[in-house]
């Protein structure tokens, strides 16, 4: 703990008294000498003395003045120190957890207006630091749950089958890989935004349309678990500049997001559509349909229009950052009507192998 003789405002305060009473005392001091008499000597040559006298007064006053000093420097040093105050208690807040607290010093000595001025931007990039990491463990979250889902069932319909045979191990093999690696995309993208690198989209040759097989044979076991069939309406090969593993990711929650929500024994579309103006991922289900009011908010971070305690709100937010970061665009269709379903096209403009 600092002792209170140590403290800046102490030590102030002792400096300005001393600056402000010490002219008092020389005043005081001046004024109690005066010339009293003159003496001639023997050989006629006068001398002037003085002797010191002490009018009551003159010591009343500097011992009154004594306080007035003191409470004058201990005021002015409280103005001095507040500044630096408000600095330490915004900072003790912000220890405590709220990084939206921000000092906000408009008025004061020009170099605390500076510091604080310095501190709130630091606060803002810290909480912007923190905001970002946090949106990044939601999101890897989000992305484990459906491969480990994967994992698990596949698990299951290979110890489930009453006689394994060695192709049937195989095909669940083959599952499995698809789904760690999945998930080791998104570890691996946890990694490089922990070490603080910047988000950015690394585009390269790739097949739309072979990604968008990848994916839907990802999915293919938690639909057949609904008895949902997977109809597939792709072409040979798209060739695009894309950054393949976040397309992917986006691709793969539209895929998602429609075998969870459509009924069992009903059926998912997957259109790869190709034009002059790019290529489309159209993902259509046939399920209960998204309520008007509902859609404007469906791509809002964590907000869900019914009670689903599986789902996190972050799938369709994430293929939509996807669709941007790629120039392009996340739009949904549904009458809203009970059954009608939902329609999601996510749209890219031409990037091919050669575009910038």
């Amino acid at each position: 703990m600092t002792r209170w003789w140590r403290t800046l405002r102490v030590q102030l305060a002792v400096l300005g008294c001393v600056a402000i009473y010490l002219p008092v005392v020389l005043l005081s001091a001046v004024s109690l000498l005066t010339v009293d008499e003159s003496i001639v000597t023997d050989a006629g040559v006068e001398v002037a003395t003085t002797t010191s006298s002490r009018p009551p007064w003159v010591l009343l006053t500097a011992l009154a003045l004594a306080p007035v000093a003191a409470g004058i420097a201990w005021w002015w040093a409280g103005r001095a120190v507040r500044p630096i105050e408000r600095v330490r208690a915004v900072a003790q807040e912000i220890e405590a957890a709220d990084l939206g607290r921000r000092i906000g010093l408009r008025s004061g000595p020009a170099e605390l207006v500076s510091l604080a001025a310095a501190f709130d931007a630091m606060l803002d990039r810290l909480e912007q630091a923190a905001d970002a990491q946090r949106r990044l463990v939601e999101e890897t979250s989000h992305e484990l749950r459906t491969p480990l889902s994967v994992l698990a069932m596949n698990a299951d319909v290979v110890l489930a089958h009453p006689e394994p045979t060695p192709e049937l191990y195989r095909a669940g093999l083959v599952r499995s890989r698809a789904a760690a690696q999945r998930m080791l995309g998104s570890i691996e993208q946890l990694l490089a935004d922990a070490r603080g690198r910047a988000r950015v989209l690394d585009r390269r040759p790739a097949d739309l349309a072979a990604t968008t097989r990848e994916v839907v044979a990802e999915c293919h076991l938690p639909a057949s678990a609904k008895s949902i069939e997977l109809h597939c309406d792709i072409p040979d090969s798209v060739p695009a500049a894309v950054d393949e593993p976040t397309l992917r990711r986006a691709i793969a929650n539209l895929v998602d997001n429609a075998v969870k929500y459509a009924p069992p024994g009903s059926r998912v579309e997957i259109v790869l559509e190709t034009g002059t103006s790019g290529a489309t991922v159209v993902v259509t289900d046939h399920g209960p349909g998204i309520p008007a009011d509902h859609q404007p908010h469906i791509f809002d971070r964590f907000w869900r229009g019914r009670q689903d305690p599986d789902g996190a709100g972050l799938g369709l937010p994430i293929a939509r950052q996807v669709a941007l970061a790629h120039h392009g665009t996340l739009t949904v269709r549904s009458p809203g009507a009970a059954g009608d379903g939902a329609e999601f096209r996510l749209h890219l403009p031409c990037w091919s192998p050669g575009s910038q």
